[in-house]
């Protein structure tokens, strides 16, 4: 079946986190190295990338969100000179990470080969709407979308139903003539599919969990043409 509609994830399925990160890093090595005693943009991408945990963060941690929790790591583990306000780090990040975002291969391509295929293209992510919104202003996105559903907006996170079937509804699209792309096999494939959504997994980031039935999946975005342009 040809969709009429197709959506996406944005981290890890059009944006790549740890490569955005590693930018990022770069970036925060310049502007605070005079302040710290040992300046190594890898070191320093290590730990945000392990605190980060693919944008999920730590299961145990004490922060409210996954920007606060880096802040912390990065104020207590790196050696600097003075302990830096961690609202700085925090206000640093967020001013400044969605600049350094670095799209999946072939993102741009394919949300151009699809709409011009006459489908209608979106977004559907969890976390705040600034960022998500700024992050698809910066790589070029929000000019091939026709809406972007963050979690924050629509009052409920993936994998609830609902904020898939919102997303379809912003498409003017019904759920069964809409495709779900995604990297999580529950938050992402598991979650579209019970609004309805034909999902596919973008394999590469997460394990597939026992007891959740298999779906179809894809090695990276350039094998969705055969899957939907035909």
């Amino acid at each position: 079946m040809t969709p009429q509609g197709i959506l996406f994830d944005l981290d890890n399925t059009l944006a790549h986190r740890d490569w955005s990160i590693a930018s990022y890093a770069r970036r925060f090595a310049r502007d605070f190295g005079d302040h710290l005693d040992e300046v190594d943009a890898d070191v320093i991408a290590a730990l945000m990338m392990e605190r980060d945990n693919g944008g999920y963060g730590i299961a145990d941690s004490p922060f409210p969100t996954v920007r606060d929790d880096v802040a912390h790591a990065l104020a207590m583990r790196l050696r600097w000179q003075s302990e830096p306000e961690r609202d700085e780090l925090v206000r640093h990040r967020f001013a400044h990470f969605p600049a350094h975002s670095v799209e999946m291969p072939g993102a741009t391509a394919v949300l151009a080969r699809m709409a011009t295929a006459g489908l209608r293209v979106g977004i559907v992510s969890n976390g705040a709407e600034a960022s998500r919104r700024e992050l698809a202003r910066c790589l070029g996105f929000d000019h091939r979308i026709a809406t972007l559903v963050s979690s924050e907006r629509a009052g409920m996170n993936k994998p609830d139903p609902r904020i898939f079937a919102l997303a379809a509804a912003e498409l003017g699209v019904a759920t069964d003539q809409c495709w779900f792309v995604g990297d999580h096999p529950v938050n992402d494939v598991a979650g579209a599919h019970a609004a309805g959504m034909h999902a596919l997994w973008l394999s590469g980031f997460h394990h597939w969990p026992d007891g959740v039935a298999a779906m179809p999946a894809i090695a990276s975005l350039a094998e969705l043409d055969a899957l939907v342009l035909r």
